[in-house]
């Protein structure tokens, strides 16, 4: 598995929120997305691949934490609430005259394959990637 700059704790400290059920998997997508956008930064590293620098490490880890922040309020929002404690797979239920039926899954956003701004931001504050503004 490759570099992962966030835990669960470390998320729930950067949001004041609990981490998602899914934190482990999407903190680790968010990561490679963070080592794409950096991929051309110039930084020492430690022999793991990670920034030496605790000032560059820690942009890494909000960046990533901004990432699945984002993510985690748009799967709430497609859920109805951020309190929905009956999540599951299902698209359609019906009980006597009752009906309820919502996606079975999130749908992709461009969100799912590129940095998200406040993310792009926090890396390019110091100089680790470019910030692509589109109307």
């Amino acid at each position: 598995m490759g570099r992962v700059y966030a835990t669960p704790a470390e998320y729930e400290a950067f949001t004041g929120q609990p981490a998602p059920a899914n934190a482990v998997r999407l903190l680790a997508r968010a990561s490679r997305l963070v080592s794409a956008a950096t991929k051309a930064a110039l930084y020492d590293t430690d022999p793991a691949g990670f920034p030496t620098d605790t000032d560059i490490r820690a942009a890494f880890r909000d960046a990533a934490c901004a990432q699945v922040a984002e993510w985690a309020k748009r799967d709430a929002a497609e859920a109805g609430t951020s309190d929905d404690l009956v999540a599951g797979p299902w698209t359609s239920v019906s009980a006597g005259g009752l009906s309820f039926s919502r996606k079975s899954a999130p749908t992709a956003t461009a969100e799912d394959t590129v940095l998200v701004p406040e993310a792009a931001e926090i890396l390019a504050d110091l100089d680790l990637c470019q910030v692509v503004w589109s109307l």
